[in-house]
């Protein structure tokens, strides 16, 4: 039985039966009764921009949940808007509406108007944007603390206690040169993050052979 799942969901990846939801630009925490706009792309096979779909932003805060439909902005690329609520912390999930594609990111703090801005350290930032980036749909990660529940493909190799060098893993984010990787066009505060996150258990001197 366990031979003809497998089968079963090789055959359903090879037929492009999946895709990866990247956030375009993730804040650190949320103010509330401030508005926001989380603008997101889905990319099946990680490359290739999917048109033409509903996703939908799911934001809860506790008990509450509301479900915000996504518009269209440019091909594959879509956005929607909420109002933070007061407390938190606030969990976002976007159905992409391309199969089991769906993207739950990690909860972050809600402070309140002229409150101060909780303090954030580049490894958590860094682990954050690991899930909201979509790297964990292709790389496992065993560093990552309580993950969302998300569809991982595994497509890439595992990344976590590597001891990854630090500028291995910042070049391979610039420019992945990869048919399998693609170019999220992180800015250089998502690299450093994310970086500071994948080299946080060791400083090997090598990259390892990633794709």
């Amino acid at each position: 039985m366990l031979k003809l799942v497998s089968v079963l969901a090789a055959g359903w990846v090879g037929m492009g039966g999946w895709a990866v939801v990247t956030i375009q630009e993730l804040p650190e925490y949320f103010v509330a009764g401030r508005p926001y706009t989380i603008e997101f792309k889905v990319r099946q096979h990680g490359h290739n921009l999917l048109s033409d779909l509903e996703p939908t932003l799911i934001v809860r805060n506790g008990s509450n949940e509301q479900q915000i439909a996504a518009k269209a902005k440019s091909p594959g690329t879509y956005a929607a808007t909420f109002t933070a609520p007061a407390g938190g912390p606030l969990t976002l999930t976007i159905k992409s509406g391309f199969g089991a594609s769906n993207l739950q990111l990690y909860p972050a703090p809600v402070v309140a108007a002229g409150a101060r801005a909780p303090t954030i350290s580049a490894v958590d930032r860094g682990r954050a944007l690991f899930i909201a980036k979509g790297c964990n749909a292709c790389h496992t990660n065993s560093d990552l603390v309580d993950r969302p529940d998300n569809q991982q493909i595994k497509v890439g190799p595992e990344l976590g206690a590597r001891g990854l060098a630090r500028d291995y893993v910042m070049q391979k984010m610039k420019n992945p040169k990869s048919e399998i990787m693609p170019d999220l066009g992180l800015n250089d505060a998502e690299i450093n993050a994310i970086a500071s996150f994948l080299t946080a258990g060791g400083t090997a001197a090598t990259g390892g052979g990633g794709r």
